[in-house]
């Protein structure tokens, strides 16, 4: 099938329990399109569907949902900082 980008899909989470401090940056995956983004993933997975493309403000709706049940289910905010890091809001003006 190729690389799949799995938004609904933390598989990995369990390396990062334990630690003191979590730094999650989006920055720019979730706006790359063509060929941008092929050179990253082929599909996008989201709700039990592989889709070829989405909407990206619904993209990094679903990956921030996603990220945000596994900080709140899996981090203890007295053991651990959690630091996000996205994109400036004024990143892309000229």
């Amino acid at each position: 099938m190729g690389r799949v980008l799995k938004l609904d899909s933390i598989e990995n989470g369990k390396t990062w329990k334990g630690y003191d401090m979590l730094i999650f940056n989006t920055w720019h995956w979730w706006l790359h399109k063509g060929r941008l983004q092929s050179l990253r993933w082929d599909y996008i997975e989201a709700g039990g569907k592989v889709l070829k493309d989405m909407d990206r403000l619904d993209a990094c709706r679903e990956g921030l949902t996603t990220w945000s049940k596994w900080v709140n289910s899996n981090v203890h905010p007295n053991n651990t900082k959690v630091f996000f890091q996205g994109i400036s809001p004024t990143h892309n003006k000229l």
